[in-house]
This record gives structure tokens, sequence and C-alpha cells, in this order.
């Protein structure tokens, strides 16, 4: 006979003590915030999948704030058009803003694929999704110090998916 261990999923939220699942999503949406610029490193390569994931966090992370009476970050797309300027110039679009960054002032940084890095970042992200899927679900408890980390995580993944 031959042993094979099998991944069994056991739900985080645990039931018996509900400030302890407070305490667990708070400290998962902080290190989510400390982690967030080694997550995105592989953002331009994977685009597409990158991108997917970050606007579902995005939303979850919109909905638990609607959740809590809490007004989510808005992110400048019902805003009127903004002044862009760069090094003394104008530009019209974000698009012209972007072409000049990257030519001016992104000096070429090579990022080489490491596969651990990549799967890390992945793993961080579907557990970011599945925690606030569970917390949306079934947690009722909150803090200031939750919503104002749910809006700075709001925040950085808007201006991620903007640039």
């Amino acid at each position: 006979m031959v042993r094979v261990t099998a991944y069994v999923h056991h739900p985080v939220y645990n039931y018996s003590h509900k400030y302890r699942n407070l305490d667990m999503m708070m400290k998962d949406v902080k290190n989510f915030l400390q982690d967030y610029d080694q997550i995105i490193l592989h953002k331009d390569p994977y685009r597409g999948v990158f991108h997917s994931y970050l606007r579902e966090i995005r939303t979850k992370t919109k909905q638990l704030l609607l959740k809590f009476d809490a007004k989510p970050y808005d992110d400048g797309s019902a805003k009127p058009e903004k002044e862009l300027f760069c090094c003394g110039l104008a530009f019209h679009d974000a698009a012209e803003l972007r072409r000049h960054y990257k030519a001016v002032h992104n000096e070429p940084f090579v990022r080489h694929a490491n596969a651990i890095e990549l799967k890390s970042a992945f793993a961080k992200l579907a557990h970011m999704r599945h925690r606030l899927n569970e917390y949306i679900n079934f947690g009722e408890e909150y803090s200031l110090g939750l919503i104002i980390n749910l809006k700075r995580m709001q925040k950085k993944i808007s201006n991620s998916l903007k640039f």
C-alpha cells in the first residue's frame, strides 16, 4: 500500500473566539501590506494573471469595507481629469506620462523570474483572496486598524493597477 498525503483545506475562521478572528485578519492584512512590494515584483512579465488576482482582491476589500459601513477608497475613476506634470512638462493622459517615466526615470532593472518568488507571490495573493472571502462571509467584528489597513491595501492595489 502506498501512502499519499492529500491537502485538506481547513477553514482558517474559528468560531470559538470572535476577537481572535479579528486579530488573525488584522495580522494577515498587515503582513500582506508589508510584503506587497515583493509580491508585485513580477507584475510586468505576468501582467494578466497578476491583474486578475489584484482586481479580485480590490473588489473583495471594497465589499468588506461596505459591509462594515466604511467608505471605500476612491480610486479616482469618478474624479475629473487631473493635471499630469513631470520635469516641468504637462501631459494630456496617463499613457504619455507612463512613456515619459519609462524613458527618462525608469532605470533598467532586469528582474529574472525566480520560480520560488513567483510561486510565493501567487500563494500570498491566493491566501489573501481566500481570507477576504472568508471574512466577508463570516466575519462580523472590525476595528479602526483593520479598516485603515484595508483602505491602505485598496489604495496600493489601485495604484498598481493604474500603472
